[in-house]
């Protein structure tokens, strides 16, 4: 099956468009005829009428005229057009035959309308009733000069045409049809030919428009210049990139509209490729109709006539300004902090190392100061990370106008920001003492609360700060290092509470490696059974042992008996201490579960430090550590001091109760310090007060002390709280407390040193307390790690 498009069914296709054509024509020469013959059928007629002779079969025969046509017509009114004209044609052709018959034949007039009529069939009706119209032309022809020479013809003799005019008039119709028909072709082929060239055209025009539009809907701007660089034409996108109008930059230099961002050396460069007929492409800032910078990369390249010769220049011109945006926004997120604008931690990294690696022969040195803002987390928990934001971005802004200009601000963690003072002195000494002045004059800005954007609230901070001096002698460490180091003083700086200031001491460093190492080991150490437990006894006023407090040692396999005063902190800033604490507790209960020891009677104080008791699963781990081991609650004690459950009364009440309901006993152990609220005694649901050994020590030589220790145990027995006494080392103080209360447990050196469990244990239980000589444990305070 061949496709309506393709080249086989094109010509028809054409010929069948113009024939098309070509019908509306007819159809207006078949009008005309139709009223031309009526009109000349009633003039015929009347002409007759008024000769000197009338013959009404002439009139008849000219009337005949008139319905022929009028019958045409009428079918042609019909939209019947194919019949009209054949009625028409044939119709005025009979009638022509008639009349030459009636008239004499072949001598008549009417013979000679013969050849009109067939150049009339040939438009009208096409070759096929030429052809027809022809042969029977030819016959009626020779059967008019068959009856002139049989003598059948009313003419006389030599009025008859011989052979000769027979030919003459038969070859005047073949003349005449072939003349109509060649002439019929030769229009037809002219038509398709102007309908081919129409057809290509038209093509064209849809060419031209679609590159016309395609350029005047392109979002690049184009500028065409003719050879003078004067503007013939600009789209619609260059006109809404500079806001000029149409009419402002028609006619105009390119360099005044489009290309004012070249400079005359350049201008001449480009200039010199397109004489040359080159393309030439560059990027440039050129200016909006306002005067606004616009960032463009533009291509110029010669338009050619067909015979090669340069015509025109067309300019195509892309924005780069989302380019350009995008590419500054990439830096910013680079270098720059999102919340502050100020720098960010690559941004200090790279300027630190860029320092480093700067001439060490140099004679300045540079200092480098980290600033955290104080108990921020506390502060989002209560504000929202909204308003904490705010409080960073008027804190970054404190710090840019309280610092001298030219140093490097950057904010290189949550609340946490690095002044880098470059060239700060020419010794360690100046920049130190520069670190330490900058530091204090921070501090005493922020005595001046913080002003909140777009707020009328105000915020009081404080901050801690830390400082390290960047050395460049050879052989002195990575740029880096002074990060690390400015990190461990501000570390020491926050061990000393809100508000401090330090500076690094190599000294630092050690202890921060030492921690490190401590807690490395310690997480390998408690899985690998290295603690060991160890238990104080406490006694009551007659010395017979009551129970103990669990405690724990470290037997490290490089430094051996390591004590809690080494490790417990370590392990409370590395949340070791939650694995350290339950693993105490499963050793107390393991030994409250031993038949023996229960048969005693004796009670075990365990500590619970701040993070295990605030932990999430601490009740859960307990039930299951009391349920694994068999122990009984009522004689497990566990010391939590008063701070820990002042953070949060209401969770820790709640927390306690929870502990309560297992049976457990609670103590609250140092009471004497922190907070001493007697509230807590009245609202929490403990058991026992521990006295810190701070106010035992002195109780038997300061009046003060004694008093208050007095005070404490009076109270206690009041209140019918359990009341142990930490830190009784001499007779004397152990004759005061058993005075002010006999029911008073104690602890301490003068009943004997913490032992290990299965040193301890053979002695309590014969119900007497330990020999007090133990000899001294094992620090790790001299040795090298």
């Amino acid at each position: 099956m061949v496709h309506p498009t393709s080249g086989g069914c094109r010509l028809p296709m054409q010929r069948f468009f113009v024939e098309a054509k070509n019908r509306v024509s007819m159809r207006r020469m078949l009008w005309f005829a139709c009223l031309w013959m009526s009109a000349l059928g009633l003039v015929t007629a009347a002409a007759s009428l008024i000769s000197p002779r009338i013959s009404w079969g002439d009139v008849l025969l000219f009337l005949l005229l008139i319905p022929i046509a009028a019958m045409a017509m009428t079918l042609a009114r019909l939209r019947r057009w194919d019949v009209a004209m054949v009625i028409f044609v044939w119709g005025n052709w009979l009638w022509v035959a008639a009349a030459a018959g009636w008239s004499g034949g072949m001598d008549s007039k009417a013979v000679m309308a013969l050849p009109v009529w067939m150049v009339i069939t040939a438009w009208l009706l096409g070759f096929a009733h030429t052809l027809v119209m022809l042969v029977l032309s030819v016959a009626l022809l020779l059967l008019f000069w068959a009856l002139d020479h049989l003598g059948i013809s009313q003419l006389p003799a030599e009025q008859i045409l011989g052979a000769a005019g027979l030919f003459y008039v038969l070859g005047m119709l073949g003349l005449a049809v072939a003349a109509t028909l060649m002439a019929r072709a030769s229009l037809g082929r002219q038509a398709l030919k102007s309908m081919e060239i129409l057809r290509s055209l038209e093509q064209s025009q849809q060419e031209l428009r679609k590159f016309h539009r395609a350029v005047e809907q392109s979002p690049e701007s184009i500028v065409i210049t003719d050879t003078h660089l004067q503007v013939v034409y600009v789209n619609d996108a260059f006109l809404a990139r500079t806001g000029y109008s149409r009419g402002e930059v028609l006619g105009q230099p390119t360099e005044l509209v489009s290309t004012m961002g070249l400079d005359r050396n350049k201008r001449q460069r480009a200039l010199a490729e397109l004489l040359a007929g080159r393309i030439w492409r560059s990027e440039m800032t050129n200016r909006t109709r306002n005067g606004a910078a616009l960032r463009e990369s533009v291509l110029v390249a010669p338009i050619r006539s067909p015979q090669g010769e340069i015509v025109n220049y067309v300019e195509l011109k892309q924005d780069l300004s989302e380019r350009v945006d995008a590419a500054r926004r990439i830096h910013d997120l680079v270098y720059l902090d999102v919340l502050t604008g100020l720098a960010n931690r690559h941004s200090l990294a790279l300027k630190v190392k860029a320092l480093s690696r700067a001439n060490k022969a140099a004679a300045s040195w540079h200092g480098l100061m980290l600033v955290d803002v104080d108990r921020f987390s506390s502060f989002n928990d209560v504000h929202g990370m909204q308003h904490g934001d705010a409080v960073l971005r008027a804190f970054a802004l404190r710090l840019v106008e309280q610092l001298p200009e030219g140093v490097l601000i950057a904010r290189i963690s949550r609340a946490e920001f690095a002044v880098l003072f470059e060239s700060a002195g020419d010794s360690i000494e100046a920049v130190q003492a520069l670190l330490v002045s900058e530091a204090g004059a921070l501090q005493k800005s922020l005595q001046k609360p913080l002003s909140i954007m777009n707020s009328s609230e105000s915020e009081a901070i404080s901050c801690s700060i830390g400082c390290a001096v960047l050395e460049l002698e050879q052989g002195a460490p990575e740029g880096n290092d002074v990060l690390r180091f400015a990190g461990v003083a501000l570390n020491e700086a926050k061990r000393s509470g809100p508000g401090n200031m330090a500076l690094f001491d190599p000294r630092m460093a050690e202890l921060a490696h030492r921690r490190f190492r401590i807690a490395k080991d310690l997480r390998a150490g408690i899985p690998a059974g290295q603690l060991r437990m160890y238990v104080q006894a406490q006694a009551n006023h007659e010395g017979v042992c009551v129970g103990g407090e669990v405690l724990v040692r470290w037997q490290h396999p490089q430094w051996g008996l390591v004590g809690p005063a080494d490790f417990i902190a370590v392990a409370e800033e590395s949340q070791l201490i939650v694995q350290l604490g339950d693993w105490v507790l499963r050793q107390a209960c393991a030994l409250l579960a031993q038949a023996e020891f229960a048969a005693h009677g004796l009670r075990l104080s365990v500590n619970v430090s701040a993070i295990q008791f605030a932990h999430a699963d601490f009740v859960s781990t307990l039930k299951s550590i009391l349920a694994d081991s068999g122990a009984s609650p009522e004689r497990l004690t566990l010391e939590i001091t008063e701070g820990v459950l002042m953070r949060d009364v209401d969770v820790a009440r709640a927390r306690l109760h929870e502990l309560r309901a297992l049976g457990l006993e609670i103590a609250l152990d140092d009471f004497g310090t922190g907070y001493s609220s007697i509230a807590s005694l009245k609202h929490l649901p403990i058991q026992e007060l521990k006295i810190d050994q701070s106010f035992i020590r002195g109780s038997h030589v300061s009046e003060i002390d004694a008093a208050l220790v007095e005070a404490i145990v009076r109270m206690a027995a009041r209140l019918q709280l359990r009341v142990v006494a930490e830190g009784v080392e001499l007779a004397a103080q152990a004759r005061l407390l058993k005075a002010w209360n006999p029911a008073i447990v104690l602890q301490g050196l003068y009943y004997g040193k913490a032992q290990p469990v299965e040193d301890w244990l053979p002695m309590v239980l014969g119900h007497r307390p330990p020999s007090p000589d133990q000899g001294p444990q094992a620090t790790i305070e001299g040795l090298r790690l």
